[in-house]
């Protein structure tokens, strides 16, 4: 009963030091560029049981941030799929090439919203020693799609690169949030 009441003690005396050190703080969210991707015809695959499978071409189009702009190449597809709830799960695989001429593959994944808007992962791949960082970032965005005359046409994907806060030394040569540049209006039509 002693060495109980004694463990007990010492776990609580020691907690406070464990949950303040496990602590990191708040992350926040460094803006790196709006995609302007355009779309070709859907090629309906089908419900294969877990849900009905589209093929929709990524074609082209333009990205623009601070730190990195450019084409997208005709070379790359959305796979999504919508359950059974009616619910729309993008799949995508396309590559982009900096201003600069670098080349580099993005993967984006994740579900559609109730008010339409898509919440993305974003995964980077790249050999260019100017956009390795983009291989280790934690990258989200934001899709929108048009309504109207330009539904299914294309897209608009504003991507945010996750920031965790740090101080002094430990920050030398991570991404550090600052200034944002704003993403563009929604619906413009720049490059497409």
């Amino acid at each position: 009963m002693r060495l109980t009441s004694f463990l007990s003690f010492v776990v609580l005396a020691i907690e406070p030091c464990f949950t303040t050190a496990q602590r990191l703080g708040t992350p926040s969210y460094e803006f790196l560029y709006t995609v302007n991707a355009s779309l070709g015809e859907r090629w309906p695959v089908g419900d294969y049981g877990q849900g009905s499978r589209v093929v929709i071409p990524i074609t082209g189009g333009t990205f623009n941030g601070p730190r990195l702009s450019g084409t997208i190449n005709n070379l790359g597809a959305d796979w999504g799929l919508t359950d059974s709830k009616g619910v729309f799960f993008p799949d995508t695989r396309y590559n982009l090439r900096t201003h600069d001429g670098a080349d580099i593959f993005i993967q984006t994944a994740g579900p559609t919203q109730p008010d339409g808007r898509t919440l993305l992962r974003g995964i980077f791949q790249t050999g260019h020693p100017d956009y390795e960082w983009l291989n280790y970032i934690v990258a989200i965005g934001v899709l929108q799609r048009p309504t109207g005359d330009h539904k299914g046409k294309y897209v608009l994907i504003d991507m945010w690169q996750v920031v965790l806060p740090c101080q002094g030394s430990e920050c030398e040569g991570l991404p550090q949030s600052g200034t944002v540049e704003q993403p563009m209006e929604p619906w413009t039509m720049q490059g497409v």
